[in-house]
């Protein structure tokens, strides 16, 4: 293929310009198998006698009408000049061209070579309408009375009668004599038959030479046709070419503007956009579907980043995760290991206070282990979902008043802080996991209490807002500041880096405050004024409302 054509906006001009041309070439035959037809349905030789006269009657139609109009019939001059007239022209002297037969509008029927005259005349009469002779070819003229006179009676009156297909215009002779006698009517200005043209053939032609008459009369009835079709082909090929290459341009125009934003697209320009337009066509509908494609790519690409992004946070929280742990579980082991090592070794020397005293360390180390490791798999099974809860209606009041009366003692004996509960009258019970609720409880009392110096006051209130209950954790301790509040509920997270476990916790409780409460459906905040103290709050539905 040139490489011209391998553009699309050429092949589409090229295939406008081809169904142009079938088109045309189509009207030509189509053309010349409808003339055929029609010639070869009005070519019979039979039916040259009435075309002849058909002719004359044409030629003549001035000079008989006028003989007619002459009603005396003392123009004696006047019949002899028609006389003179139709004798020339059946001599050949008087040379008469064809002109279209009757019922075709622009088209022969018949055709002789250019410049031709009426061929095989025996003679031509013209017939007025009260059926005396106009007018002969005979030297006699108008006195002219052949033989087959009697003939011409039937044809002249189908004649006047208006007819005019020349198969009921025509007789045929046998024995001596014109072979055939043709009539056709003569008519005036309004179209009505006024006088009748007879022609008397010495011989019919051939069949043959009708059918090469008949190709001879389509080439000369077909070449004004071509001619015509061929100026229009010129023009409709310029035309046509302008009008394909600019809508071929255009569509080709946005074929190439789709093909740039897909090249954009696979660069990693996730912005670019193809402009629609408004087109509601095949390459319109492609431009909205690339469109949106192209949206839901850039959505995806975002999503996998931020996937990607927590993926990452989540690696490095589990990396935190495993050093925190290690961290933690270090300190209480190192402290075991030593006092156990301690004891192994100077076991017999040690007196029995000390061995006790060594004992208690141990025991409570121990049990400090047991609750980080209780309090790291409490807070791996809320954040994998896996936490089992038992949701139905809880008393706050209850709650509230078991947890501090379990921790006041403590509070009281080893920080000297107050303790205190303030619980809304009557307040509708809360939808949560009864045990739950202490455990988060008790985290936000003793992380208070580890806060709060001594002589503080700690207090647990519980009222109901907005259609939910609302319980409160507040102390006068050190606080918190304000660049650190957002971080404390997250895992290993100490406000004041330099507290070691003993003093500050190991991070969790907080943590753990957080997953249990949303695993209920609640929500936790916190306040804080640094020197004044903190406020935890943690919200849950109530159960009237569920």
């Amino acid at each position: 293929m040139p490489r011209a054509l391998s553009r699309l906006r050429w092949q589409l001009t090229a295939s406008h310009l081809v169904a142009i041309a079938f088109t045309l070439v189509s009207m030509i035959v189509a053309l010349v198998l409808i003339s055929s037809v029609w010639l070869a349905r009005n070519s019979e030789p039979t039916s040259q006698p009435a075309d002849d006269a058909r002719v004359v009657a044409n030629a003549m139609q001035g000079l008989v009408l006028a003989e007619v109009r002459d009603t005396t019939g003392e123009s004696a001059s006047g019949r002899a000049d028609l006389s003179r007239v139709l004798r020339l022209v059946a001599t050949g002297d008087l040379r008469v061209l064809s002109g279209p037969p009757a019922g075709a509008p622009d088209a022969a029927r018949r055709f002789a070579p250019l410049g031709s005259t009426l061929t095989n005349v025996a003679y031509l009469a013209v017939i007025g309408p009260d059926g005396r002779v106009l007018g002969s070819s005979d030297p006699a003229g108008d006195a002219f009375a052949p033989p087959e006179r009697a003939e011409w009676t039937p044809l002249v009156n189908t004649a006047l009668a208006g007819e005019h297909d020349p198969a009921r215009l025509v007789a045929a002779r046998a024995g001596g004599g014109p072979a055939a006698v043709g009539a056709y009517p003569v008519l005036d200005q309004t179209g009505r038959p006024l006088a009748a043209v007879v022609v008397a053939t010495t011989e019919l032609p051939a069949a043959s030479g009708g059918f090469v008459d008949l190709w001879h009369a389509l080439a000369l009835f077909t070449a004004a046709s071509i001619v015509i079709l061929g100026g229009a082909f010129l023009f409709a090929l310029a035309s046509s070419s302008l009008v394909g290459y600019v809508l071929a341009r255009r569509l080709v125009g946005r074929l190439e503007r789709l093909g740039r934003a897909a090249e954009a697209l696979a660069a990693g320009d996730l912005s670019r956009r193809v402009e629609v337009d408004g087109d509601s066509d095949e390459v319109g509908q492609l431009a909205r579907r690339f469109n949106h494609m192209a949206d839901q790519l850039a959505d995806t690409v975002a999503e996998l980043a931020a996937a990607k992004q927590r993926a990452e946070a989540a690696l490095r929280a589990k990396r935190e995760l495993v050093a925190n742990v290690s961290h933690e579980l270090r300190t209480p082991l190192a402290s075991i290991r030593g006092h156990t090592e301690s004891l192994q070794l100077r076991g017999p020397d040690l007196d029995a206070e000390t061995r006790c005293a060594y004992l208690e360390i141990i025991l409570r180390e121990t049990e400090q282990l047991s609750r980080l490791i209780d309090d790291l798999f409490a807070l791996s099974t809320a954040e994998a979902g896996g936490l089992a809860l038992a949701l139905r209606p809880v008393a706050l009041d209850e709650v509230a008043d078991e947890v501090v009366s379990s921790i006041r003692s403590v509070a009281r004996g080893e920080r000297r802080v107050t303790l205190i509960t303030e619980v809304e009258p009557d307040l509708p019970a809360a939808l949560a996991d009864r045990q739950r609720i202490a455990q988060v409880v008790a985290n936000l009392v003793r992380n208070a209490v580890r806060h709060t110096p001594e002589g503080g006051l700690v207090a647990v209130r519980a009222c109901h807002r907005d259609g939910q209950a609302v319980v409160t954790v507040e102390d006068t301790g050190v606080g918190i500041p304000a660049d650190q509040l957002p971080h404390v509920f997250e895992r290993f997270y100490r406000a004041d880096p330099s507290r070691d476990r003993a003093s500050g916790g190991a991070g969790l409780g907080l943590a753990i405050v957080r997953e249990l409460v949303e695993a209920m459906g609640g929500e936790v905040s916190a306040e804080s004024v640094v020197g004044q103290g903190s406020r935890f709050s943690f919200t849950l539905p109530l159960a009237g409302a569920s």
